[in-house]
């Protein structure tokens, strides 16, 4: 019975981490689709060169010039949100209140 009783415990233990983890989760996915919904405003709103440098240094993978054009690639995960905003399919069978980002 003993046996059992530390078993149920460990268990206990193991789904409030995974809870915890959970919530963790979908703060950070709720953060970051916020932030791409608002990146021209925060942008466009920024005064201070150093700040939109900085900004877009977390956004932005491998900014370079060619051609005297920018050409970059947009950073994880920002790069999947912008992946769903054009592709909203992977809602389908979802069951929820989901709508893309756009």
């Amino acid at each position: 019975m003993q046996e059992y009783n530390d078993r149920i415990q460990l268990l206990e233990i193991e789904l409030q981490e995974h809870s915890k983890a959970d919530f963790d989760y979908k703060t950070t996915i709720g953060t970051i689709v916020s932030l791409a919904r608002r990146a021209k405003s925060i942008f466009e709103n920024c005064s201070e060169p150093a700040k939109k440098r900085m900004f877009l240094s977390n956004i932005l993978q491998n900014p370079r010039i060619i051609d005297g054009k920018l050409d970059f690639s947009i950073a994880s995960p920002f790069d999947l949100v912008l992946k769903l905003s054009e592709d909203p399919s992977w809602l389908r069978g979802q069951g929820s209140n989901l709508r893309p980002i756009g």
